[in-house]
């Protein structure tokens, strides 16, 4: 759980001047709702420390630069995506629990880089882990 502390402690100071949409948060927090509650269902340990990925999709230069600054945030940039569209996408890891409030502070602060970087956000995953 340290570098889950850590990794709030690092967004905070960078990401939190970033306004988000109090409409959008309502819908991602319903959409993480969904994916705890199935997590639930697999016999997911909330508590415990797992990989969990975002994925990012925009402009390259967008992509680029959260890519530059990925682990100032706190993630591991996996892999760069050229998609059929012509826009690129980012997978980042973070290592982190599954607890409610963990996630909302991270869709909160995914929300902030989407904001900041001019790239959209297209969720979190992770697997189901027994504790």
């Amino acid at each position: 759980m340290l570098q889950g502390v850590l990794f709030g402690v690092v967004m905070a100071t960078v990401l939190d001047p970033i306004r988000v949409d109090e409409a959008r948060l309502k819908a991602e927090r319903t959409a993480d709702a969904d994916v705890l509650s199935s997590l639930h269902r697999n016999g997911d340990c909330a508590s415990a420390v797992r990989s969990i990925d975002l994925r990012f999709v925009g402009s390259t230069l967008g992509v680029s630069e959260l890519s530059a600054r990925s682990a100032d945030l706190g993630f591991t940039d996996t892999q760069s995506v050229q998609m059929t569209d012509g826009e690129q996408a980012i997978d980042l890891s973070v290592q982190s629990d599954t607890l409610p409030s963990t996630i909302d502070r991270l869709t909160v602060n995914a929300l902030r880089i989407e904001t900041r970087f001019n790239l959209r956000y297209d969720g979190w995953g992770t697997v189901a882990t027994k504790c």
